[in-house]
Order: structure tokens, then sequence, then C-alpha cells
């Protein structure tokens, strides 16, 4: 790509939402290759089963000048392939989750940052579209922003009961490329659209991170050295494993002796213990720690929504109008229109000023406010942001 670098809005994208489209990256006669290919290729549990003759336009998707292009600036110099290309489908067993990955401050082997400009991204994934993905589609869907969530998803969304209105499903036209950080959480929905949805997928990591079982390993690198099978099982499962499975054994200690779980995951001990008795809505709690920002929905009643409205139109002339809403925005410049507002509603003359005081400690609120901010909190101005009719 002659040396160039991501832009500021794909860079800013891709931090905040954990994925970006690259549209149009493959031509018609790429694409059409392609599907060809995987007309002739089996398939088994959506890996791809053809020989590299039968799959070289397929194959040749993976060190596509493009993504190389993208993931030298994602993941780094000296990423890797590390999940073979598979063509993404509904999950067959019905007691996994809809969605996976999220909350990668558990697993620091998978976790995104992005520090003063420098990223560390130890995974990406690249879903090639070969067919349109048309809205509301079914198919892929992701929760943007996931990937730097720092709460545990509610189980309602992890088992698509309540997508709490962050569920997307990504609009691609084919030949785009689709790449999403690896611990976004991410689902399959049952298609809806009609004929196929082919999206192939293919699993990168950094340089530093250990490969999963899927990766390929020469005869050399799978094999333990004779030595260790006088090991204990605990010592064989700390010890370096090329061909190790995912999740790895959990072994756990009481500072005298040391036993291995049951079942294999993920454990990472804290002194921090959630607190049933707090009060906080767990799915607000992480509404807020992923969005930023919580609405709460029919907090006034009609009566108080009437005596507002009728408050604000009693009073026009304490109305004013600003500038233009782009600001000093160059890229913005000539959109949008001046904003009208009215300051300080709450000191308006009675009965007008009532229902804007009202707002000031609603239990609602308050409720929130205290798990949001803590104790001390003050309310220091109140304005209505107003918009005429068109």
């Amino acid at each position: 790509m002659d040396g160039k670098k991501m832009t500021n809005e794909e860079n800013y994208h891709f931090d905040v939402a954990g994925y970006l489209i690259i549209p149009s990256v493959l031509t018609i006669n790429e694409l059409k290759a392609c599907n060809q290919a995987l007309d002739r290729a089996g398939t088994i549990d959506g890996k791809l089963e053809c020989t590299v003759a039968s799959c070289s336009p397929l194959l040749a998707l993976r060190d596509h000048p493009v993504l190389v292009y993208y993931l030298e600036q994602i993941c780094g110099e000296g990423f890797r392939l590390d999940q073979l290309p598979h063509l993404i489908g509904p999950e067959t067993d019905q007691t996994k989750p809809f969605l996976s990955e999220g909350s990668e401050w558990q697993d620091w082997s998978r976790a995104y940052r992005q520090h003063s400009g420098v990223r560390f991204c130890q995974g990406m994934l690249a879903l090639w579209a070969l067919e349109d993905v048309s809205e509301n589609n079914g198919g892929l869907v992701v929760v943007p922003a996931s990937h730097n969530s720092s709460v545990d998803a509610p189980q309602e969304l992890m088992h698509g009961i309540d997508g709490m209105g962050l569920v997307v499903q990504p609009v691609l036209q084919a030949g785009d490329l689709l790449l999403c950080a690896s611990s976004v959480m991410r689902g399959i929905r049952a298609q809806r659209g009609k004929g196929p949805q082919r999206l192939l997928e293919f699993g990168y990591i950094s340089a530093d991170v250990r490969a999963s079982t899927e990766a390929e390993i020469t005869d050399s690198e799978s094999t333990m050295p004779e030595w260790t099978t006088e090991l204990t099982p605990v010592q064989r499962a700390v010890l370096h494993t090329p061909n190790r499975s995912y999740p790895p054994p959990i072994v756990h200690s009481d500072g005298k002796t040391t036993w291995l779980a049951e079942e294999p995951g993920i454990f990472h001990p804290s002194i921090y213990t959630p607190d049933p008795d707090s009060g906080i809505n767990k799915k607000e709690f992480f509404h807020w720690d992923l969005c930023g920002h919580l609405v709460l929905r029919e907090v006034m009643d009609t009566a108080w929504l009437e005596s507002a409205n009728e408050a604000i139109e009693s009073n026009t002339e304490r109305i004013g109008t600003g500038g233009s809403a782009a600001g000093d925005s160059k890229p913005l410049a000539g959109t949008g229109v001046g904003r009208s507002s009215m300051g300080a509603p709450w000191k308006l003359p009675a009965p007008y000023g009532e229902p804007f005081q009202r707002m000031i400690a609603h239990p609602g609120l308050i409720q929130r406010l205290n798990w949001i901010m803590g104790s001390g909190f003050e309310c220091m101005q109140c304005s209505a942001f107003l918009s005429g009719k068109g």
C-alpha cells in the first residue's frame, strides 16, 4: 500500500468499535473465482476440505496485500495465521451462549489496549464477504466496543434473550473485508435473507501470542521431549506445550500444594467481589461501561411532560438561538442549524419552574448517580435544548 498509514478515521473507528469494514477490496473476477472454489470445496463444521489447487483463490485471500497492510498496523509486524479458512454459519451446539468473547480483561492472552497512540491488539479476525449481507439478513452480529469492556456481560445478552439495543449486524457488500478484534463479542443469528451468505473467516495473532491448536504445527514442534513423561500432571500442565488445547488447564494452589481443576477454563483470582446488595442493575452497569450513557425510559409521566412543555411554550421570550451546530468544525462547516436553548428553566416564575425543579433529585436519577459518581455530586446547571418544527 505504498507505505501509507491508516487514516485517523479508520484508527478511531477500530479503536472505539472493535471492527472496521474495508469496502470493495475484491474485484469481480476475484469474487467469481472464490465462489467457484467454494462450490467445488466441501466443508466439515464450516472448515474447508479441499486441495491447495482447488482452493487457491481462497487461500490467496490469506496474504491479500490490503489485508496485510491493515494487519501490520493493527497487530504489528510478525503477525501470523492462527485459524485456517472457516465458512461461518449457525452454531450447532445449542448449549453454547449466543454471543462469545468480550470481557477480555479476564484473559490477558487476548487483550486489546490503546494507550498514547500505541495499539496492543493480540488477535484479529479477517472476514471476507463473498456475497452481499443486507440489513436484517441475519448471520454475523457483534457488540461494538465490547473489546474495551471491563464488565461481565449480562447473561440475557450473552444468550440472546435481550439484545439491550447493543447488538449490531454489519452490512456488507460482496468484496468487502471486515476486520474484527478477536476479543469483540460476536455471534451468529439465523439467516433471514435469500440465497447463500458467504463470510469466509481467517484468524490472525500478533508475533508474541501463543498459537491455538488450529495453527499449523510441524512434527518436530508437536511432540514433547521424552523426559517430560516423568513429570507430574500439574508440571506437564504448566510446561510449555506447542499444541495445548484452549481453554487451557487450570492449576490451583493454596500456597502449599497444587492441583488441577476438573475442567479447563479461565481462572483469574481477584480481591474484588460483586456486591449482590449494591442496588446496581447489571444490565445498566454493563451498558454504562460499554457506551458511556444510559437512557431511562418513562421516567416522566404524562402530567409532568405536559407541565414542562407548557412552561417552555409560555416563556418563549427566554429562548435564545446560538450559531451553527457545526461550531468551528471545518468538516461540518455549512451543515446543521443554530441550536435554540433556554437557560436555567428551573428559575422560571411559579408554576413554570416546578417541573424542572423536580428533575434535580428524582429518585431514579439519584439511584444511578450514586453508583456512577459516588456521593457528593452537585447539580450546577439546567438547560433546555429546543428545536423548532421542521
